[in-house]
């Protein structure tokens, strides 16, 4: 959304609240023109009229005060301002609305209109339907001209009485799904080793392109923020600055292409190299990984399955790793074999590659084998450095190497508490020396390890999970120090360091709860801002507020939780709320956007109390550790116990109006908190797993998964976990209204965990709704598959909660619910 504005509650309507339809006040209503600009056909004649008009309303829509055209200035003036110019115009009106809201716009006086919502085209013609989620709406009519005949007039019909929107100028507006979803951010980011180079690539979706984002890929020179270079189409990929960052070598248009920062000349080093990826400089030549798809036998019928990571569409390619000389474009195969060799790190001053291998191997959870290898790329011989049932990466040091693993890496080495049975997602790290000994440099550290950057004296810049916040951490490698730094952001989502300095020199894009990306450099522990999508696309943005809600739980175990207040929040008021929680073993991060939008669920109206139970990482072993072998255990009291607490902490919430939701392990906690409280009014599942042995044995990563989050159980051995902690076997205990949410295409969840629990519930005639979004995997990523999943998920919350079924019956007509 670009420009709309923001209407409180309290803002009198423009019409009566009796009628619902009425002309709108001419005082709320702008106009730009008539424009006399000559042209040979009207705005809405011509073979490009549609794109014509279209580039047109985009600016009219971001336009403010008015614009420049062909040196003449054109203003938005009150409608009741009269003219006789004759040209095109374009009125514009701003509507809020409260709730669902549904009407027809009806225009008069003008020829061949054009009517716009929010710069997309609604309706060509004097009558548009408009369909409104509860926010702030900009509708802009474009015509030829005006009506000699019929005075100019906009007039709203509601469907009914309670579709009464305000017509009301203000200067900002509530969150919508187009920013959320469509604004620009910086998606990559890769710093030179000198730290003077700043390669970024933004990402963002325009008005037409529907799905497809619009990606710009620029070198930038850090000094004075001056872009040397660009790419829009065929932008670089796998993007790897030499070590003396006078080179960029990339992958674009299936070639590996070298950049040099000199003359700014690129020249092809490989081409037809297909399926390329994962470039490293080694010397003065490169390392890549090039993977052939696996072909089936076009005769074959049956598949025979050669393992359990079979059912992986991706299992049978094979990826090899190979030497490039740039200067002749000879390529090296370095590994080969029928397992997959993965290029980790190189050390080009011993000659020396890191790769990995995993066998099949379900000897001991979590089911999987790591092969650490170390690979000479002069004489080929390879050294097997380990095998491992937890591993994430390895990267060199001068005299050893890093390691990051879970707590159980070499016979529970980063284990705190031996009688803790620990939750191997929680991410360790770790020091072998070039002698074989390894030591654990993070036991006593509870911030959860993820990614890593080395800098050039072994100190390492560390990504990691700290509670519900994404931190970066300097790990002094001299002292075995880790030192917190102050990025000023609750999540950095990227960062790059110039990995050729000894002093931490980093670019990172991050977020707040409640403040949208900001990219920075950061040398000396001083930012510059390099980036500022709050300035680009929510200048006129009204965000609500957040609060911190923590509690005890009965174990005496500090739960961590916030609260996300409606905007315009009004404390004399009763609001419905909305309750969520981590799914998987992860903490629900500060993210501003994304799957999950809790800040456009506040602008719809709710409060939205998210907490951290028992089981998630980032908090410290023991509280992750009580992830494992539990499924509900612990976290369901965490849930019930803390919705309980916020719900005597704030008054302004309806506790008869509450409803809970989640995805995938979240989404099975939602299943299982139905058969266990009925604290909530409605609760919706995506993705959620309803039988623990069907998920175990049919999920792509069942079996992997349940490695580390029922370690040592299987259906055989501890059937109270497999049976009496399904969901589906209680079913007949659920009276909570449910919404069952899933692709129909998931890999990781597959659909029928849902249909497990519609049977059932449908058996028992108990309130469920089941949605197939068709085409989708684990997770809902399409721009409009997005939004109908969020207007699907805002729609039953609205009939339960709020008792407005309008919007749930105009997706779902079939559905039969009271108006």
């Amino acid at each position: 959304m670009k420009a709309v504005s923001l209407v409180c509650a309290s803002l009198a309507l423009a019409f009566s609240g009796i009628s619902h339809g009425a002309e709108i006040d001419k005082t709320n209503i702008q106009r730009l023109g008539p424009v006399a600009v000559s042209t040979s056909q009207p705005l809405s004649v011509g073979a490009h009229s549609d794109v014509l008009r279209s580039n047109l309303v985009q600016s009219l829509s971001q336009s403010q005060q008015g614009m420049t055209l062909f040196g003449d200035d054109y203003s938005w003036h009150v409608a009741t301002k009269s003219t006789d110019k004759s040209g095109w115009v374009a009125y514009k009106v701003q509507i809020s609305t409260e709730r669902y809201t549904q009407g027809t716009l009806t225009v008069a006086g003008l020829d061949n209109p054009q009517v716009y919502v929010n710069g997309e085209l609604l309706k060509s013609g004097a009558e548009a339907e408009l369909n409104l989620r509860t926010g702030d709406y900009q509708v802009l009519v474009l015509a030829d001209g005006r009506s000699k005949d019929v005075p100019f007039s906009l007039d709203w019909q509601g469907k009914a009485e309670i579709d009464s929107p305000s017509f009301v100028t203000t200067d900002t507006h509530r969150v919508s799904y187009e920013q959320l979803f469509d604004s620009k951010v910086i998606s990559a980011l890769t710093l030179s080793p000198n730290g003077k180079y700043l390669l970024q690539t933004s990402s963002e979706y325009l008005a037409g392109n529907g799905d497809k984002a619009t990606k710009v890929t620029e070198l930038v020179q850090v000094s004075d923020k001056r872009v040397l270079y660009r790419w829009q189409d065929n932008a670089p990929t796998s993007a790897v600055w030499a070590q003396d960052s006078k080179q960029l070598a990339f992958v674009a248009n299936k070639q590996i292409q070298r950049l040099n920062i000199k003359d700014m000349s690129i020249n092809v080093v490989s081409s037809n190299v297909d399926n390329v990826s994962n470039l490293q400089w080694f010397g003065d030549n490169l390392l890549f990984s090039w993977q052939k798809p696996f072909k089936a036998d076009e005769k074959a019928t049956t598949k025979r399955f050669q393992a359990l990571q079979d059912r992986w569409s991706y299992w049978r390619n094979n990826s090899q790793v190979y030497l490039l000389d740039v200067d002749s474009g000879f390529m090296r195969q370095l590994t080969h074999g029928k397992l997959s060799s993965n290029l980790l790190d190189q050390n080009a001053a011993s000659g020396n590659v890191l790769i990995t291998r995993s066998p099949v191997d379900y000897k001991e959870p979590a089911h999987s084998l790591t092969q650490l290898i170390e690979l000479n790329v002069n004489s080929l011989a390879e050294t097997l450095i380990g095998e491992y049932r937890t591993f994430n990466h390895a990267t060199y040091t001068d005299d050893g190497m890093y390691i990051m693993a879970g707590p159980d890496f070499m016979n529970a080495l980063g284990v705190q508490d031996k009688s803790v049975v620990v939750n191997n997602y929680d991410g360790q790290l770790y020091w072998r020396s070039n002698d074989g000994n390894v030591v654990a440099l993070s036991k006593d550290f509870d911030p959860a390890i993820g990614a890593a950057s080395k800098l050039d004296n072994d100190d390492l810049v560390l990504r990691v999970s700290e509670g519900d916040r994404g931190q970066l951490y300097l790990y002094d490698f001299s002292r075995q120090r880790f030192n917190k730094l102050k990025t000023g952001v609750d999540m950095v989502n990227r960062f790059s360091v110039a990995s050729g300095l000894s002093k931490p020199v980093i670019a990172f894009a991050g977020v707040s709860a409640t403040v949208p990306q900001k990219a920075y450099l950061m040398k000396s522990g001083k930012k510059t801002l390099m980036f500022d999508s709050q300035a680009q696309s929510y200048a006129n943005t009204r965000i609500g507020q957040i609060q911190d809600f923590d509690f005890t739980n009965k174990h005496g175990h500090n739960i961590d939780g916030r609260v996300y207040l409606p905007t315009d929040f009004d404390a004399n008021k009763k609001y419905p709320a909305l309750v969520y929680y981590y799914g998987g073993t992860s903490p629900v991060t500060r993210n501003f956007t994304g799957r999950w939008p809790f800040n456009l669920w506040a602008a719809q109206g709710y409060v939205v109390y998210v907490l951290q139970p028992n089981g998630a990482t980032g908090y410290g072993q023991a509280f992750s550790g009580r992830h494992v072998n539990a499924w509900g255990d612990y976290s369901a009291d965490d849930i019930i116990e803390g919705t309980q607490a916020f719900l005597k902490a704030h008054s302004f919430v309806d506790p008869k109006r509450v409803g809970n939701m989640g995805a995938s392990y979240g989404g099975f906690m939602t299943m299982y908190l139905a058969t266990k409280t009925d604290i909530f009014a409605a609760s919706m599942a995506h993705a959620g797993i309803s039988n623990l042995s069907a998920y175990w044995g049919y999920g792509w990563w069942g079996y992997g998964y349940s490695g580390v989050a029922s370690k040592g159980s299987f259906p055989w051995n501890n059937r109270d976990l497999y049976v009496e902690h399904s969901p589906l076997y209680h079913a007949d205990k659920i009276n909570t209204p449910l919404l069952l949410l899933h692709g129909n295409a998931d890999t990781n969840v597959p659909v029928g965990e849902s249909h497990y629990m519609y049977t059932a519930l449908k058996m028992l005639d108990k309130p469920v709704e089941l949605i197939e979004f068709n085409g989708q995997d684990h997770h809902i990523n399409g721009r409009q598959a997005r939004f109908d999943w969020w207007d699907v998920t805002l729609a039953w919350f609205d009939m339960q909660l709020k008792d407005q079924p309008q919007w749930w019956n105009a997706l779902y007509p079939e559905t039969k619910a009271t108006e």
